[in-house]
């Protein structure tokens, strides 16, 4: 217990400083340059929901990068800076922030892939934050004890080291050779990973495809497109829109509300008929009631990850029986980001979207 509270020191740590930055400097040049090969070329194969195995990818270089370029800054300021040990130690604590974000990045993004292939779920009422963490959850116990307990426990080893040996949370000489060791040797873990882990998503993404594919088509982007909308409901039941089953509709106002998904369409669009069954209701209670219900899922659908860019919302409006009235919404994912941006994000929003129309009887 004595030698983790108090670990020792080489006897030479100025050689051990030279040689990490100039062996770190050389593993940041060649991590970066593979990491840019391998996305921009190494994915280009893959045919089942690229994006989501390319953020997951990108996730885990930034550990490898963030961890390097550490590894090049801290040795510096070592050897040539005498009173560099603050500077080391607010580095360090960055490093740290960074570094955990994108571990928890990477854990939040494998638990996504893992959620819309399973039957685990993200309660539709849950924000952001809530199904970030969700996300991590359900990955399982057992996966996060053993691959994210032991990292932060690695990474907070400097900061108790200078905790018992000053009380302070600036890093001791002690700390910061620990700092460069712990990462070094996470370093050398993470580049023997580095094309095994291209591979491993390689395996996942082709059984993606065998589990969604039912029948080969003669045209593999059609084919695509089909996997992609399977997928898109599998993520859209498993965020909490349970009206995709038409047995189970959702209260909407004063009657009821289902979705019909055209998933066995091969066409580039996520096409959506929505029915909507009210009573008694204004023509402007429908109106700000669709518009709600039409943010909240083209939220959802803009945090997909699936490869589909454009969606249709089709409302078919039937008000105490009469005839059927319609709201109709044609989106990209670019238009989404505009509207479901930080400054606007508002369901009146989605009224202003370019290709839109409204019945008479909802027009402003």
């Amino acid at each position: 217990m004595d030698i983790i509270l108090n670990p020792p020191m080489p006897i030479e740590p100025q050689d051990f400083y030279k040689t990490l930055l100039s062996v770190s400097g050389v593993l940041f040049g060649i991590a970066f340059a593979a990491m840019l090969f391998v996305l921009q070329s190494g994915f280009s194969s893959f045919k089942f929901s690229r994006r989501m195995f390319l953020e997951l990818y990108l996730h885990f270089g930034r550990q490898l990068l963030y961890s390097l370029a550490y590894l090049t800054a801290a040795p510096f300021l070592v050897l040539f800076f005498s009173d560099g040990l603050v500077a080391i130690s607010w580095l360090y604590a960055l490093y740290f922030v960074y570094f955990l974000k994108a571990t928890l990045d990477y854990a939040k993004e494998e638990g996504y892939i893992l959620t819309i292939h399973s039957t685990k779920f993200v309660p539709r009422q849950y924000g952001r934050i809530r199904a970030y963490f969700r996300y991590i959850a359900n990955r399982g116990a057992l996966r996060n004890v053993f691959f994210l307990v032991p990292v932060i426990m690695f990474l907070s080893y400097p900061f108790a080291i200078s905790i018992i040996e000053t009380s302070s949370p600036y890093l001791t000489k002690a700390a910061v050779f620990y700092s460069c060791l712990i990462p070094l040797f996470y370093t050398l873990y993470k580049i023997t990973k580095f094309i095994p882990e291209f591979f491993f998503y390689t395996g996942m993404e082709m059984s993606s495809r065998s589990q969604e594919t039912s029948e080969e088509k003669s045209k593999e982007e059609k084919q695509q497109n089909i996997v992609e909308k399977r997928a898109l409901k599998e993520y859209l039941i498993n965020h909490g829109i349970g009206e995709l089953n038409p047995e189970t509709p959702c209260q909407f106002i004063d009657g009821d509300l289902s979705v019909n998904f055209l998933d066995e369409n091969n066409n580039g669009e996520a096409f959506f008929n929505i029915c909507v069954n009210v009573s008694n209701v204004t023509p402007g209670k429908v109106r700000s009631g669709v518009l709600e219900y039409a943010h909240a899922l083209a939220k959802k659908l803009h945090e997909s990850k699936v490869s589909i860019n454009t969606f249709v919302l089709s409302f078919h409006i039937s008000m105490g029986g009469k005839v059927s009235r319609n709201m109709f919404f044609r989106m990209s994912r670019n238009e989404l980001a505009e509207v479901l941006s930080f400054k606007r994000n508002q369901p009146e929003d989605m009224a202003r979207l370019k290709n839109v129309f409204f019945d008479e009887l909802f027009r402003e």
